[in-house]
Formats: structure tokens, C-alpha cells, sequence
């Protein structure tokens, strides 16, 4: 909670700036846990952050800073409709967070991010990636609870990052 309360605070100095750090969710869904995640990213990013399926990707989206694109994996690939809109960034910042079904520290995991970069166009830079596990069926609210946490606190770090960098 103390971080986030930094983090608020070096927006609203930042908003006297010229330039705002303009962000974007967008997120691919198989079963539902994805979206619940990039709705817990977003609550870690400026109030009205657009927070969007892949299908609904705005033809503008080269004009945001920074996107924040989630995916499940589809074996050790990416998802189809994830893969499609990875390959449509252009010179971006890129922030990716995957559902999986094995842990974030598995070889599954690497496999997954390592797939996301081969898909991602030469000029994008990935700066930040959160893994999570699908939930587990003895603890889903306990386990729901801890993702809500470390998904604000990614995003949060991520933007602090980039805003600090300058971009």
C-alpha cells in the first residue's frame, strides 16, 4: 500500500507535465481467468485506462506508451488471438502477463515468454512480465486475492519504471 501510494503521487506530479503516460490493456481470453487478471492490472494504472479484449484493439494503437497485453498459452505457444495483436505492435513498450496452467517458475513459463518475444516485432521492447498460475480449485479465493496483489503491484512497477526512464 505504501508503494501505491508513491506511485499516485508521482502521477499527479507527472500530469503537470507535458507528456502523460498513455497505457493500454488488452487481453485474450479462453476461460475467463485472463480477463480477471487484466482487470486487476488495470486497477494498478491510472483511472480510465482502457482495459480491452484483443478483438477490440483500437486502430490507434501506436499511440499508446505503453501496452500491457495478456495471453494463456495454448501448449507451449501463445494464443492465436494474443499472437495476432503482438504482431501488430509497432516500436512499443510492451508489458505481457500469461495465464498457465503449470507454475510461473516452470520450463512451460519461459516457453510461453519465449514465444511471446519470437512473435513481438523487432522495434518492441518488452519491460515488465507477470506469469500467473490458472487458480487453484482447493483455494480460489485465496488464490484470486494474491493475483489481485501482484497484478497492480506489475503494473504499477512497470509504468513507475518507464515513467523514471523518461519514456
Amino acid at each position: 500500500m505504501i508503494f501505491h501510494y508513491h506511485f499516485t503521487e508521482r502521477l499527479k506530479k507527472e500530469e503537470g507535465s507535458d507528456h502523460i503516460m498513455k497505457s493500454i490493456v488488452l487481453y485474450s481470453s479462453h476461460t475467463g481467468r485472463t480477463k480477471k487478471i487484466a482487470e486487476h492490472v488495470v486497477s494498478g494504472l491510472p483511472e480510465g485506462t482502457p482495459c480491452l479484449p484483443v478483438e477490440e484493439m483500437p486502430a490507434d494503437i501506436n499511440s499508446y506508451d505503453c501496452v500491457f497485453l495478456g495471453c494463456w498459452a495454448d501448449g507451449d505457444a501463445v494464443d492465436a488471438g494474443a499472437a495476432q495483436a503482438l504482431e501488430q505492435l509497432d516500436n512499443k513498450n510492451v508489458a505481457v502477463f500469461v495465464t498457465v496452467q503449470s507454475g510461473p517458475f516452470s520450463d512451460d513459463s519461459a516457453k510461453i515468454l519465449r514465444t511471446v518475444i519470437d512473435v513481438l516485432p523487432s522495434g518492441c521492447k518488452i519491460v515488465g512480465t507477470y506469469v500467473t498460475p490458472t487458480e487453484r480449485e482447493d483455494n480460489k479465493e485465496e488464490s484470486d486475492q494474491k493475483a489481485r496483489a501482484f497484478a497492480r503491484d506489475f503494473a504499477e512497477n512497470t509504468l513507475d519504471r518507464l515513467m523514471g526512464a523518461g519514456v
